[in-house]
């Protein structure tokens, strides 16, 4: 029988209250950072707290570093999750099983400064921070939004949009890839000042109805403002705004209502495939174990359909909702000096990012099965 790793993974080798050389401790209740403290993680845990023990930033900025180590309150007395990370692994241990090596993937980095408007290729435009992304793009009929960004910063997405002299209410439709609250939190604020039609796949759909309490790497707890989507759509159907197509495609597994969106782009005469990926990043065992998940049954067939389909997709142009994915900086510099081809013609991009995460995937896979017959 395979263990249960969210109640039974007991990960050895680290005592509360000391805070290795180059590391800092952290108190965090979900997403927010409650305090900071250097040397030491200890002192009483608020409710649903946990330290967590992450690298130094560099560079000034702040929240970058990998979790390390991490304790949540209230787990004293019991067996309860406890993460170890060394590196790009941690050593997870069932009760009497033998100790093994499992990789943890880094947690996204979320820390954003203001970014200015820029036309990435053709019709299509970053609107999105530093970091976190969204794309505005043109047609003959008005705007089509691609995400909206998080709940916190989106007003500056916003102020991208008018900065590039839109009409907010020119924007016809606003699409997602995926429901994470980084990417979508946004959504409701767009929908009022623009009154476009939000089109979502079915099971993203029934995610952002209840704020993401169905988010199977969450607690149940609401992670947005809960909103409606105008329209469903599903695999293999279009949108069309005057002379832009998109197509959605389903490719569950970063999320459940995961959505990749293509559509054709002209540069300089010459027509291209673009392809907005959804995202195709593992949790980690400590958030969304791939073995015996009950909330996600079929997540491992999920993963391996999608990264079968996303690899017969024509892909010239390689977008996604985060600047160090795309390597949307070092891009930009190229097009400021009018390097050509247009550096987001990326075909190689397309697929190394397919073999990575796919990669990931597979390591993560064969582990935890390794861990699980190791365990019986």
């Amino acid at each position: 029988m395979e263990p249960d790793f969210g109640k039974e993974a007991c990960i050895h080798g680290w005592e509360i209250g000391n805070c290795e050389e180059g590391m800092e401790c952290r108190s965090f209740v979900g997403k927010r950072r409650e305090s900071v403290g250097s040397g030491r993680c200890c002192g009483e845990l608020s409710s649903g707290a946990e330290w967590r023990m992450l690298r130094r930033p560099q560079d000034g900025i702040r929240d970058r570093g990998d979790v390390m180590k991490s304790r949540t309150a209230g787990i004293e007395g019991r067996i309860g999750i406890w993460i170890c990370a060394v590196v790009a692994g941690i050593v997870l241990a069932g009760t009497g099983a033998k100790a093994q090596e499992i990789t943890m993937p880094p947690r996204a980095n979320n820390h954003n400064e203001r970014h200015e408007p820029f036309r990435m290729i053709g019709n299509i435009y970053w609107i999105g921070h530093t970091e976190v992304g969204a794309f505005l793009i043109e047609t003959s009929e008005g705007f089509i939004l691609m995400d909206s960004t998080s709940t916190e910063q989106s007003h500056w997405a916003k102020e991208n949009i008018e900065k590039l002299g839109v009409d907010l209410r020119e924007i016809r439709f606003i699409l997602n890839s995926h429901t994470h609250e980084e990417h979508m939190g946004g959504i409701p604020m767009f929908k009022e000042l623009t009154g476009a039609k939000i089109v979502m796949s079915r099971l993203a759909a029934a995610e952002v109805a209840v704020g993401g309490r169905t988010d199977f790497r969450e607690d149940g707890s609401e992670q947005y403002q809960p909103f409606q989507a105008d329209q469903i759509i599903e695999h293999g159907e279009t949108i069309t705004l005057g002379d832009v197509t998109l197509t959605a495609y389903l490719t569950p597994g970063h999320t459940k209502g995961c959505t990749t969106w293509t559509m054709p782009v002209v540069e300089d005469g010459q027509r291209y495939n673009a392809v907005f990926f959804c995202g195709m990043a593992t949790a980690g065992i400590d958030r969304a174990p791939l073995l015996n998940n009950p909330k996600y049954p079929n997540i491992v067939e999920d993963y391996q359909q999608s990264f079968r389909l996303l690899r017969t997709l024509p892909c010239d142009v390689f977008l996604y909702a985060r600047a160090s994915t795309i390597h949307l900086h070092e891009k930009q510099a190229r097009l400021n000096r009018s390097e050509k081809p247009n550096p987001f013609i990326d075909s190689a991009g397309c697929r190394e990012y397919i073999d990575h995460y796919e990669e990931q995937f597979t390591t993560q896979l064969t582990e935890q099965r390794r861990l699980a017959a190791r365990s019986r």
